[in-house]
Order: structure tokens, then C-alpha cells, then sequence
């Protein structure tokens, strides 16, 4: 973990404007499989995350710089994510009416798609014939 905790606070929701729409049923089967949450892909292409009660942002005295503020995500199941926001001063070409970028990061290797045993062996017995 990063150096000590600053603050921790309950978080109801976030909007993620940042995630490539092509990930987004990964993204959404990740976070409301696994985590509880809940997820709507807006007009805007933005995403909006639905924490489930007793989900706390908690902020870490080295875990942001003049470039970003992170701060990690705790559900109550004991999955981590990271909250990134990049100021609008920062990437200016990139911001939308002075918003800043907000990205939530989820944890290694949750988007990679998975197959079962089952799966393995039915593509091992099918090369064999």
C-alpha cells in the first residue's frame, strides 16, 4: 500500500470518462458480477459506477502529484479499485469544457476474458482429432 491514510469517505457513485466504449461490457461485467455495482453507458460516452453501500474512497498521504489525484476504492467484498482524476490544466486539449478526466482502474487482469477447464479440454480433445 502507499504511506498512511489521509482521509477515507463513504462514495455512491462515480463518472468515468475515460474508458474506451469497445471495453465497456467487460467493464460493466466485471464491476456488477464481481463487485455489486452498477453501470450505465450515458450519451456522452461516459460511464456511470454505482458503488454498493459501505463502498469508502480512501486517500493515501504519496498517492497523487500536480499531474493526477488517486485514491483507492474500497467494496465491501475486499476489492480494490483506483479512482485517477487528471486536472483540466494538465491535458487541456483533451478536456471537454474545463471537466476533468476521471478513470476508474480496475484490478489486474479483470478484463481478460477467461476460460473454464472445460473449455481447455474441449479445444485439447478437438485438436487430437
Amino acid at each position: 500500500m502507499k504511506d498512511e491514510l489521509i482521509s477515507s469517505k463513504p462514495i455512491q457513485e462515480l463518472r468515468d470518462n475515460m474508458l474506451n466504449p469497445a471495453s465497456f461490457a467487460r467493464f460493466q461485467y466485471y464491476l456488477e458480477k464481481e463487485c455489486g455495482c452498477a453501470c450505465t453507458m450515458m450519451a456522452d460516452r461516459s460511464v456511470v459506477v454505482r458503488f454498493p453501500e459501505g463502498t469508502l474512497e480512501q486517500e493515501y498521504a504519496g498517492g497523487s502529484s500536480t499531474w493526477r489525484r488517486e485514491t483507492v476504492i474500497c467494496l465491501p467484498n475486499g476489492v480494490r479499485l483506483i479512482k485517477r482524476v487528471y486536472p483540466p490544466t494538465v491535458y487541456p486539449p483533451m478536456m471537454e469544457e474545463g471537466k476533468a478526466l476521471v478513470a476508474l482502474v480496475l484490478p489486474a487482469g479483470a478484463l481478460v476474458k477467461r476460460v473454464g477447464k472445460e473449455g481447455i479440454q474441449g479445444n485439447e480433445k478437438s485438436k487430437e482429432e
